[in-house]
């Protein structure tokens, strides 16, 4: 791994992170979408997994004094990891230029639901039968492109949680979804020693970064900072558009 490499993951990381402990969301599409821009797509998504299993773990560690407020959501956690199953596969088998298309597709939804605020509200028994539904697509979606973050979000909303359980319910579907997709990467033969020596080494500004967000979440303006992030993400977005239009 060249000094310069590592440079870029850390930096990724780091910004992921941050983004991650103040705002709950963007550790993987910020991480993910400048990795992309520096490496091959499927190497940035496999890399990710290790430090995105390792932040989403840490946080509910963090909030595990309120676990206790989370009802049983035990169906769409055991989707979420059938989903992620489904996805991992897609990521193990479609060829490079398609993953490339699959992920800026990806990126512009979360870019716009972020910037616009958009979530799909369902209410009563409608959001019950609809949750596990949302789960499995966040599932595929983390299997496949590495974030799920739209779905998670949409799926918390659904469900109606008061802000505290929102992001602990939250926390513990990224975590689910993300720890199942750092087991079936490896299962599928994705990890070698360059990937796993670079994935462990992002878990370094993954536990550096994400407590300090979570402290200074009072003290920094949220809506400028994601502004910043979606600027960042919007401009890897470009970089990863132009490769597809160049390649085509």
């Amino acid at each position: 791994m060249t000094p310069e490499a590592a440079a870029i993951i850390c930096a990724a990381l780091a910004a992921g992170a941050f983004a991650k402990g103040l705002t709950g969301l963007g550790l993987p599409p910020v991480a993910i979408a400048i990795l992309s821009a520096f490496f091959d797509v499927e190497h940035a998504i496999v890399v990710a997994t290790i430090p995105v299993a390792f932040a989403n773990i840490l946080i509910v560690w963090l909030q595990r004094n309120r676990i206790r407020q989370v009802p049983r959501i035990w169906l769409p956690f055991a989707v979420a990891a059938a989903g992620v199953a489904a996805g991992t596969w897609v990521l193990a088998n479609i060829d490079r230029r398609m993953l490339t298309i699959v992920l800026a597709s990806w990126i512009a939804v979360f870019l716009l639901t972020t910037a616009f605020g958009l979530t799909i509200r369902a209410e009563g028994r409608g959001a019950r039968i609809a949750s596990p539904l949302i789960a499995c697509a966040a599932g595929i979606s983390q299997g496949a492109t590495g974030f799920s973050g739209p779905f998670i979000a949409t799926w918390g909303h659904a469900l109606g949680f008061a802000k505290e359980t929102y992001v602990l319910a939250t926390s513990l579907l990224f975590a689910s979804v993300s720890v199942t997709h750092l087991l079936t990467v490896g299962a599928a033969g994705l990890y070698d020693g360059e990937r796993a020596m670079q994935g462990a080494l992002a878990v370094i500004p993954v536990l550096i970064f994400t407590p300090l967000g979570m402290r200074l979440a009072r003290r920094v303006s949220v809506r400028v900072f994601n502004y910043v992030i979606l600027g960042v993400i919007g401009a890897m977005e470009v970089k990863l558009v132009w490769g597809i239009v160049a390649d085509g």
